[in-house]
Order: C-alpha cells, then structure tokens, then sequence
C-alpha cells in the first residue's frame, strides 16, 4: 500500500512543479505526508525515543526545524552570502567592470564566427566571477553583443552564445557546485580543482566547436550573410541593462574570493584554510574600503553594505528553503523505503550506477526545461543522490557532477528560463529561436560531460 502511497505522492509533485505551485511548499507537505505514514505504518519513527517530543505532530515539525537549522547555519550561510557578494558586486559596478574589460581584447577579431566562439570563451570565463545567469547575460548583451553585432553576427547567433555563458556553473562559488561539493562530502574548492574542471574544459573546447559551427549553419538556413551586416549597431531594448559606472580597476575586485579560495587550498597554502563565507565577506570589507578611497565618504561606503544583506536575503527563500524542503521529501522518501525498494529493483534488474546516473540526469534535465531553473530542478532532486550512490557502492560526486552540469544545460534549452527570455527580449528575437542556437551546442555539451565522466570516474 505504501508503494501506491508513494506513487500518487510523487505524481503530485510532479503536477505542482509542472503547474509551477511553490516548489518549496509541494516538496514539503509531500515530505510530511509520506513522513506521516510511515509513522501509521510502523515502518519508521518520526524521530528517535530519544528526541522525540511525545507528540507525533510536534515531532513532524521538530524534523523539519532540525533540517533548517542544520541547513541554514552550513550551506545556507555559504550560499546567502556568495548571493550577497555578487549583489554588493553588481551595486557598486565591479561586475560591470569585469565585463567591459573582458570584452575589450576581442573587440578586434575581424572573422565573425572566430569572434563569436572566442567571444563564447570569455564569457564563460566571466562566468567564474559573476554568478547569476540572468545578471550575467544582461551584463553580456550591453557589452559584448554590440560587438558581435558589429561584425555581421546575427541577433540569434549572438544571444546563443550569451545565453550559453552560465551552462555549466563552474567555480567554487556557484550555488549549485557549493551544494553538489557539500553532499558529495568535498569542499568547494576541491570539488571544482579535482572533478568538474576535468570534465568542463573538454566540455568548453566541444561547446565552442558547435557554436562555431551551429550558429554558421542556422545563420545559412535563414538566409543571413554576415558579410552583408558588417558595422550594424545593435539596437537594444535598454530596459533593466542601466550600467553602474566604476573604475576599470574594479574589475579585480569580483575575482578576489575566487584567487583566496584557490590560494589557501591545496594547491598552494595547505596549512591556512579559507572558507568560502570568510572569502566573501573579507572581500565585501575590501570592496568597502574602494569605495571609501573612490566616494571620499564614509557614509556612502557603509551603505553599500545594506546591499549585501539584501541580496543574502533574496536568496533565503528561493535557495536555502528549497534546499530544507527537498531534504525533508528525500527524508521522507528513505523513512517510508521507497529508495531502498527502487535500488533494489534496479539491482534485480542488472541496472548498474552508469545506468542510474544516466536516469538521475534525465530527470533533472526534464525539470531544468520545464521549471526554468538550474538552481531549482537541481536542489529538489539532488538530494536523493548520496543513498542512491551509496546503494551502487560509487561516490556520490560521480552521479552529483553530471547532475549539476545538467540542470544548467537544461535550463539553457529552456524557453522559460529568465535569462533566455531576458536576452532574446532584449535582441527582438523570440526565446525559441534562441532555444534552437543552443540546443546542439548544449546537446554536446552534456554528451561530452557523461562520457567523460563515465571514463574517468566511475
């Protein structure tokens, strides 16, 4: 009977996260409810004799209170304040900065789909430092689409390449990675140094290559010559792309917490630690103390500290309290025992971790496109990772890291996504048009990305 409980559970998250309810409150009552009946079954206690309230709805609660505290003192600190930093970033122009200079070196290629992979390139690279998608690609389409355009690229061709410039989240202070690196038992820092950079380069080098060639061809198919277009400028809609004017020398400041985090590892200084919390809010002290030396008033730099807290509030509800809500449905998942019974059906099947991780990464690219949102079909499933890993006897990180590349290429071939439908908005360009830019493109991406995974770490 709990199997049939646990079905229509699942196809009702299904439904609120396709119908898009509040993903955090559908995975929470869902957690609750199977919670509930393996407690009216004998199947699992709500909580230990020993921490239990005496009362099993005070217990159900007392559960859900434990998640949060343990989750928001720990991963939600650190992820509240890398949101923090990249606001406080944005606020005081040091993210726009960092663009500018990045773009102004390729500004001289002359061949236009050179320009266009070269220009995917450093995006990507810019992409390490500011770590929104969507602030990123509205970054990228009043800097460098102008130049693109400028050298006959397509509207289309152009957007592809911006939209595609957070597909894979790499670094040690992206949301996703800072996650995936926590439930695969690793620090940041490792996480990106010894398993996703080894799959990211290959994965760059492939994605370069098809947008090289991808956009040429769909450029063709529509009848487009960038010969013809040569010295066009871009006519942007300017809405919601107001650029705060800073020093070029800011440009150093958004790199600061990624140099300390690469410093003080193993890499180089093995014996003083750096956690990815104290890079961020060292960093933030340091941003203030510029912009005392460059306003000349005290009053005008500590304000800008509201900014910080502001964006570590932002991203408490959509974030950290979706990460509490998954962990409780995954809680919820293991006490009625449905992951032991779904690994010990794969098990009889003969299907093996390779297998399972290709179903884990299907699942989490179907949400990705129907949600939007990297971040959130990412953090509700990846939660059920480590026991399934665990059952395979393989580490976590083998099946975490294909996952966490995956919901951001989903959500780069998703139509709903805000930084599609922010940059396609922004070039006049319908947001399926640019769908079809990224979707080879994308296609290799992900290819690449579990191949090589499967050769080097399974």
């Amino acid at each position: 009977m709990e199997l049939l409980f646990v079905s229509f559970v699942l196809m009702a998250v299904i439904y609120g996260i396709v119908k898009d309810y509040n993903p955090q409150a559908v995975l929470a009552l869902a957690g609750m409810s199977l919670f509930t009946l393996a407690y009216w079954l004998g199947l699992h206690p709500i909580l230990p004799a020993d921490k239990s309230t005496g009362f099993a709805l005070f217990d159900l609660f007392e559960v859900f209170k434990g998640i949060f505290s343990y989750r928001a003192a720990g991963l939600g600190l650190t992820i509240m304040a890398v949101a923090g930093f990249a606001t406080y970033m944005s606020h005081i122009g040091a993210s726009q900065a960092l663009v500018r200079v990045a773009v102004k070196p390729v500004a001289g290629i002359q061949s236009s789909y050179l320009m266009l992979a070269i220009c995917y390139l450093v995006a990507v690279f810019v992409s390490l430092f500011v770590t929104s998608a969507t602030g990123l690609g509205l970054l990228l389409m009043v800097t460098m689409y102008p130049v693109m355009r400028n050298l006959g690229i397509s509207p289309a061709s152009a957007c592809g390449v911006i939209a595609t410039s957070q597909a894979f989240e790499i670094g040690p202070t992206q949301t996703n990675a800072i996650f995936s690196a926590g439930q695969s038992g690793l620090d940041s820092t490792s996480y990106f140094v010894d398993y996703q950079i080894w799959l990211v380069a290959p994965m760059l080098l492939v994605t370069m290559v098809l947008h090289f060639f991808w956009q040429r061809h769909c450029d063709r198919q529509d009848g487009w010559d960038p010969a013809l277009h040569r010295g066009d400028h871009a006519e942007l809609d300017e809405q919601g792309t107001a650029e705060v004017k800073a020093p070029t020398w800011y440009a150093l400041l958004p790199i600061i917490p990624f140099v300390l985090m690469m410093t003080f590892s193993k890499l180089l200084v093995d014996d003083i630690k750096m956690s990815v919390e104290v890079a961020m809010l060292l960093s933030v002290f340091i941003g203030m103390l510029c912009e005392l030396l460059r306003s000349r008033s005290v009053r005008t730099a500590f304000a800008g500290l509201s900014s910080f807290l502001d964006g570590m509030g932002k991203v408490f509800g959509p974030v950290v309290a979706l990460i509490v809500c998954a962990e409780l449905f995954a809680e919820s998942l293991k006490a009625i025992g449905a992951i032991d019974t779904l690994l010990h059906s794969a098990s009889n099947a003969g299907i093996g971790s390779g297998l399972m991780t290709l179903v884990m990464v299907g699942l989490i690219m179907v949400a990705a496109v129907i949600m939007g949102s990297g971040n959130a079909a990412f953090l509700s499933f990846s939660t059920l990772a480590p026991a399934v890993a665990a059952k395979f006897g393989v580490p976590a990180v083998t099946m975490l890291l294909p996952m966490q590349l995956a919901s951001s290429i989903g959500r780069s071939i998703s139509p709903i996504a805000a930084v599609l439908i922010a940059c396609a908005g922004i070039a006049k360009v319908s947001p399926f048009v640019v769908v079809k830019r990224t979707s080879v493109p994308m296609a290799g991406a992900l290819v690449t990305a579990l191949a090589l995974n499967y050769l080097l770490f399974m």
